[in-house]
């Protein structure tokens, strides 16, 4: 597939131009919380603190995980990451993971923040009907307290509270009648972004949100999708000792929604993050 293949060449790209630090730790909700909270995150730690989150909620993906992630251990973030395949779920989101957490050492050694690059629109006021791809309570609820229509994309049904009477749909036809999308970064783990993509019509009114949409968004803006979010994670040994609590991490890191109007692209952070290595 045209993502698959154009995500594995910019992976071999940053491998060829950088040395990058191996895997140190894979950060996993413990398992009572998990249980009990829905949307759970993992978290793919660097040597040198860079941090990938990744959603870890997707089938037996915990599961897999508390039995596999270790093996990730030492190894090369780029290694780990070429496991995306969209099919294999587990192993899929542990790459998205180690991707998020090579690209944030590469705009870390680049000295690119994307908290402070411009002003963009992340589409948290936008206008008319609201399709949302794959349930985030919270922000169904904060629109929904609006006024404003919704629209849910879920693969998981069972997971959308009937008494929300939203509009639920298993496929993504209906964002044709959307005039925003907001894409949780979960459509990267299956592979889903391409269909979501052709059937919104126009990409431009996709924003792609959440943690797990940490990692460099150029494939994504050749798309044709407006903006990218994700999270910088600063304090990575009060996330572990969060995590490990079943506690809140949202403290330990930065939130932001790119434009493409403020990223500089693959090549300039290559060329500056290299120039910085000599």
């Amino acid at each position: 597939m045209p993502y698959l293949s154009n995500y594995r060449r910019l992976i071999k790209r940053i491998d060829n131009a950088l040395r990058l630090p191996p895997i140190a730790r894979v950060l996993l909700p413990v398992a009572d919380v998990a249980e009990d909270i829905k949307d759970n995150f993992g978290f793919v730690v660097l040597s040198d603190g860079s941090t990938g989150p990744f959603y870890s909620c997707l089938g037996d993906t915990l599961e897999w995980l508390r039995q596999n992630a270790h093996h990730s251990i030492a190894e090369s973030p780029s290694e780990i990451a070429r496991g995306l395949d969209g099919i294999d779920l587990p192993r899929s989101a542990l790459a998205l993971g180690a991707f998020n957490a090579l690209s944030q050492y590469l705009m870390k050694r680049a000295g690119f923040d994307p908290t402070t690059a411009g002003k963009p629109d992340d589409g948290d006021r936008p206008e008319g009907r609201i399709g949302v791809v794959g349930f985030f309570r919270p922000l169904v609820e904060r629109y929904l307290a609006r006024g404003t229509e919704v629209i849910v994309i879920e693969q998981q049904p069972e997971r959308v509270p009937p008494e929300l009477g939203l509009e639920l749909f298993t496929t993504p036809q209906a964002l044709a009648r959307c005039d925003t999308v907001l894409c949780t970064a979960s459509t990267l783990i299956n592979n889903s972004i391409e269909s979501i993509v052709e059937a919104a019509g126009d990409p431009a009114k996709i924003h792609l949100i959440g943690p797990s949409a940490s990692g460099l968004p150029d494939l994504l803006f050749d798309l044709g999708i407006r903006s990218s979010g994700g999270v910088i994670i600063d304090r990575p040994r009060d996330l572990e000792r969060a995590i490990a609590q079943g506690g809140s991490w949202g403290d330990c890191g930065r939130k932001y929604q790119l434009d493409r109007e403020y990223y500089p692209g693959l090549d300039s952070l290559l060329r500056t993050a290299c120039r910085e290595a000599v």
